[in-house]
């Protein structure tokens, strides 16, 4: 009989009562840097984490949208010693869109002023942020004008009584009839129709799918922490050589064909960001559409994709699993497919 080691005794014990989403979430932390902490350092002080860092950062926006002093706002935020303010600025805004609130919303416009103050804003807020122009004023009608009266027929002029009777005229001879007139082309022939141009599509990508990947085990983490891009064409068929992006352009950009016909992956760490094709296969700028936000983070991800992927039996099962840190932080993984529209 093959005897087993006390230290793997004691793996086997640690990896039984320890949930493996804390592990995950303790050597992501130590390893990457991002997340808020509550540690209290010796410069520093105790920083704030939660619903107290959200309430103090829209303070902050909603101040500078009233006074525009940009340099008071940077000091502020710098206060809450988080990672990346700018980034986490603008995940807050990203989020808020995903709840739906409107453009009129104080605070998500407040938030995207800063965002875009900080240069983390992007053309996806923008959309969804504009504000709608008003309804152009309809021309009335012209008023019609009068319809003139008829003119009065004027009365028969009498002829004088000295007027000579006129003799009876002689009849005239047969004129003879003009000859036909030959036919020539048609006046005003109208011109050809010219045939219309194809419409140039919108963009040069579209989406066809961006999903959180199934957990195949409730109350379990598969582990998985990607983001796996597939590109084909109008056919379905593999294109490798497209460039993908990140909207913040905050890591590097990948190529279709490394990993497979097509075939591309981003890591999925502590973070989370949107995706979109930014080079053609030759190299030329192409346009694309923007994939939600996907990311590591369970306060990011909407309760109807965790519910969709088995994260949670319901609304109020994720509510609790949220609250009580009982997800997947850092590790879900997301399959997203780009398909070219000519």
């Amino acid at each position: 009989m093959v005897k087993i080691k006390n230290s793997k005794v004691l793996l086997v014990i640690v990896v039984t009562v320890v949930p493996l989403f804390c592990l995950a979430t303790a050597v992501a932390g130590v390893f990457i840097g991002f997340g808020i902490t509550s540690a209290v350092t010796a410069d520093s002080g105790p920083t704030l984490e939660g619903a107290a860092v959200e309430a103090e950062i829209i303070r902050i926006a909603t101040e500078y949208t009233e006074t525009g002093d940009l340099q008071a706002a940077r000091t502020h935020l710098a206060a809450l010693n988080l990672p990346n303010a700018d980034q986490y600025i603008s995940f807050m805004v990203d989020r808020y869109i995903q709840e739906g609130r409107t453009p009129d919303d104080a605070e998500t416009r407040s938030l995207y002023i800063l965002a875009d103050a900080l240069g983390a804003g992007s053309s996806t807020m923008q959309v969804a942020l504009a504000t709608p122009t008003s309804a152009p004023t309809p021309t009335l009608p012209p008023t019609a004008t009068s319809v003139p009266t008829d003119t009065p027929v004027p009365a028969d002029t009498p002829v004088p009584a000295d007027t000579p009777v006129p003799t009876d005229a002689p009849i005239p001879t047969d004129t003879p009839e003009p000859p036909t007139a030959t036919l020539g082309p048609p006046t005003n022939t109208p011109e050809p129709t010219a045939t219309p141009e194809p419409t140039q599509p919108a963009v040069d990508f579209v989406i066809t799918e961006a999903y959180l990947k199934p957990n195949p085990v409730y109350n379990s983490c598969p582990g998985d922490h990607q983001i796996f891009v597939t590109i084909v064409d109008a056919n379905g068929s593999p294109l490798d050589g497209v460039t993908v992006e990140d909207t913040f352009r905050v890591v590097p950009p990948h190529i279709s064909g490394e990993k497979g016909p097509g075939k591309l992956e981003y890591d999925l760490w502590n973070n989370g960001f949107s995706l979109e094709i930014t080079k053609k296969q030759d190299g030329s700028p192409a346009k694309s559409e923007v994939t939600p936000k996907m990311s590591s983070w369970d306060e990011d991800i909407p309760n109807e994709w965790l519910i969709e992927a088995n994260y949670c039996r319901d609304m109020q099962d994720c509510l609790q699993r949220k609250s009580s840190n009982q997800l997947c932080r850092g590790h879900y993984a997301y399959n997203v497919t780009f398909k070219r529209t000519y």
